[in-house]
C-alpha cells in the first residue's frame, strides 16, 4: 500500500522541536518510525512529520551516580548493547534485544515504544522495576511523569500534542539479581504473549527487596507492588513464594477481570514466577 503524501520537518535541537510542536498544523513526532509508518499505511495521516532523529540529546545514554538517562531517540539495538545498561539495567538491555527483528531494533526507539503504549511492549516491564520516569518537553518547560502514570490505557498515554518525549530516567539496580523472560510464538517478529521482569535483592535466604512487573496480561503496565511489600523481609520458603505468586495473579484479575487467555497464561506465569523467586 502506498503511503499518503506528507512533509517532513527535521529539527536538531530541543528548542526547535518544542517550537514546532507548539505551532499550528498538528506536527507528529517521528524518530525510528516503525510504529508510525504502519499506521500511515492504514490511512492515518499527519502533516508535517517532525523528525527528531538528528537531535543529539535524543541519542544519548548518560549515567550520573545511581541514575541513568536514556534519550527518547535511542534505538533498541543501542539499549541492548550499551555497557552501562548491561551492568545497571540488565533486564532492559536483554528485553530490547528481543524486540522484533534486527531491522526493527536498528530503527525502533525507546521513546517510540513508550508513546505507542502497547500492552505487549518488551521495554515496559523492565522499565517498571527501575521506577522509570518519562521526561516531557514543551514550550511551557520540562516535567517528569512516572511511567505508571504516563500510560493511561492500551495504546494511549498522557502526552499532549505539544509535548516531546525527550528521554527516560531510571534507577540503577546494580547488586540485584535481575532478568527478563517472555513467551512468544516465534523468536523473531513475534509480539510477547506474556513477559516478566524482575529485580531481587537478598541476604542469605531473606528477601530484602523484590521488584516484579508483568507484561501482556493487563491493559496497562502492572507492577506487583502488593506482593513486593509482602515479600520484603520474609524468608525464601515455598509457602511465602506461593502466597506472593497468588497475590500477583489476583492483582492481575482485579485490574483486568477474568479473561479467556488466563486459562493458559496463568499456569505458565505461576511457574515462571515461582522459578524466579526461588532463584
Amino acid at each position: 500500500m502506498m503511503l499518503p503524501e506528507f512533509k517532513v520537518l527535521t529539527v536538531r535541537s530541543k528548542e526547535e522541536a518544542v517550537a514546532a510542536l507548539a505551532g499550528p498544523g498538528g506536527a507528529k513526532v517521528i524518530a525510528g518510525g516503525t510504529d508510525l509508518l504502519v499506521k500511515m499505511q492504514k490511512g492515518e495521516t499527519w502533516d508535517p512529520l517532525l523528525d527528531v532523529s538528528e537531535m543529539p540529546e535524543m541519542r544519548r545514554i548518560d549515567k550520573d551516580g545511581s541514575m541513568i538517562r536514556i534519550g527518547g531517540g535511542v534505538t533498541h539495538r543501542r539499549v541492548s548493547e550499551d555497557a552501562v545498561l548491561k551492568d545497571a539495567a540488565a533486564s532492559l538491555a536483554y528485553a530490547c534485544s528481543q524486540v522484533g527483528s534486527p531491522q526493527i531494533r536498528n530503527m525502533g526507539t525507546i521513546g517510540g515504544n513508550l508513546v505507542n503504549a502497547s500492552p505487549a511492549a518488551d521495554s515496559l516491564p523492565p522499565l517498571l522495576i527501575h521506577d522509570a520516569g518519562v521526561m516531557l518537553e514543551s514550550a511551557q518547560g520540562s516535567k517528569e511523569v512516572s511511567l505508571e502514570n504516563f500510560i493511561v490505557s492500551p495504546y494511549k498515554t498522557s502526552i499532549r500534542a505539544d509535548e516531546l518525549l525527550s528521554g527516560v530516567n531510571l534507577e540503577s539496580l546494580v547488586g540485584y539479581r535481575t532478568g527478563y523472560r517472555r513467551v512468544a510464538k516465534r523468536a523473531a517478529w513475534a509480539i510477547s504473549r506474556l513477559s516478566v521482569a524482575w529485580a531481587v535483592r537478598e541476604e542469605g535466604s531473606v528477601f530484602l527487596d523484590a521488584r516484579l512487573a508483568i507484561g501482556s496480561c493487563t491493559p496497562m503496565p502492572f507492577r506487583a507492588r502488593a506482593a513486593e511489600e509482602f515479600l520484603s523481609g520474609k524468608g525464601k520458603s515455598e509457602a511465602v513464594i506461593t502466597q506472593a505468586v497468588d497475590m500477583i495473579l489476583e492483582g492481575i484479575r482485579s485490574m483486568s477481570g477474568e479473561r479467556p487467555s488466563y486459562i493458559y497464561k496463568f499456569p505458565v506465569l505461576r511457574g515462571m514466577l515461582k522459578s524466579i523467586l526461588r532463584g
